[in-house]
């Protein structure tokens, strides 16, 4: 008797455990497709039948095309799609439009614009103008840089961005070849050996290695150093050209400088410090921030003092320059203006069918406390 009721007790448990757990799988389940049909769910013929306007009307102001609605008509729309979180169906927008407002932005790895800068620039600069970035990081030559554009253009993007700077002259016929067959706009960050490429939009590096080399001259150093990017690179090539501009004009032999050609991290520019002071070098001119900063490094761990005893001038001006133990004097490269340049030609390639002529993005000399007169 004991053991019958025990187990009735157990059996009426479990059946309470079941209908109390099929509620809460109810609830959830309706809060679930309550929070659909107020968010996703709503459409636009929800819309106006809510407020008692045309479609045609509600798709013109939502979709921010041009039109003559009246401003407060507008607000009525824009106050009721709130209200009933109202959200696009980008699915359908990209079926209607063939357009997936992303821009593809692929980087070479070690090469000049892999800095968090460039980055952040064009992911500040398409969000604002309503684009999505995809991001491609492709390690090795040019032909891993062709693979990362056609990925990224097969994942329908509407536009692709990428810096060929690393890359030499056998990659330009390749790159025109699919400029020639690609559906939607490509842009590079650089031109790819010595021809320019269509839509390219880079920094004037030769101006760059001009105004770095001269400020240092103005300042009376004379036994001047140089570490920069690899020796094959384009933008290397001509960050040095304006490099012995400057020395030219200062009566300086460029054959006599003693130029370090490494990778673009903080590592050659600590490991290179050592032999260029063996060579009395008081300043030095680098080819980013990145190799600055392994040299401040060094410095700081050998005891010499900067600027008083050593200067030096970065490229490129990247957030972390003025937190350095020393505020690093560098040359800015401007890469917002950079991005906002691009997007901006895109949208107008998406809405007028013309591109922008190709240009380059003047540099100009950040001072800060890395350099100073030679004692």
């Amino acid at each position: 008797m004991i053991f019958l009721t025990k187990s009735l007790f157990f059996y009426d448990f479990f059946r309470f455990c079941l209908v109390f757990i099929s509620f809460l799988s109810y609830t959830v389940i309706k809060r679930f497709i309550t929070s659909n049909e107020e968010g996703m769910g709503v459409t636009i013929k929800d819309i106006a039948r809510k407020t008692g306007l045309s479609i045609t009307s509600i798709s013109l102001v939502l979709n921010k095309k041009e039109n003559r609605i009246s401003e407060k008509t507008k607000q009525i729309i824009e106050s009721a799609a709130e209200e009933m979180h109202y959200s696009p169906n980008q699915a359908a927008i990209s079926l209607a439009t063939k357009k997936t407002n992303t821009i593809g932005l692929i980087l070479s790895e070690g090469g000049y614009y892999t800095s968090s800068d460039m980055v952040n620039s064009f992911e500040r600069v398409c969000k604002n103008a309503g684009y999505s970035l995809i991001l491609s990081l492709p390690q090795g030559d040019g032909e891993a840089c062709l693979e990362a554009i056609e990925t990224v253009l097969r994942r329908g993007a509407d536009a692709a961005i990428f810096d060929p700077s690393l890359l030499g002259e056998a990659f330009y016929s390749v790159y025109a070849g699919l400029l020639e067959k690609a559906e939607v706009p490509l842009f590079s960050l650089a031109p790819a050996g010595s021809p320019a490429l269509s839509n390219s939009f880079a920094p004037d590096h030769r101006q760059g290695g001009y105004l770095g080399t001269t400020h240092l001259l103005e300042l009376g150093h004379r036994n001047i150093g140089c570490i920069l990017g690899p020796q094959d690179s384009w933008a290397v090539s001509c960050f040095s050209a304006g490099i012995q501009e400057a020395l030219r004009e200062f009566d300086r032999d460029p054959a006599g400088i003693p130029v370090i050609f490494k990778s673009h991290t903080a590592d050659a520019g600590y490991e290179s410090l050592g032999g260029l002071l063996e060579q009395g070098v008081t300043g030095i001119i680098t080819g980013s921030d990145i190799i600055a900063s392994g040299i401040l490094r060094r410095a700081y761990e050998l005891r010499i003092p900067v600027p008083e005893q050593l200067s030096v001038v970065g490229y490129g001006n990247c957030s972390f320059a003025a937190d350095l133990y020393v505020p690093l004097t560098t040359v800015s490269v401007h890469f917002d203006r950079i991005a906002r340049k691009v997007v901006n030609v895109i949208r107008n390639l998406n809405q007028k069918g013309q591109a922008v002529p190709s240009e380059f993005i003047q540099p100009s000399l950040v001072v800060r406390k890395s350099t100073a007169p030679l004692a």
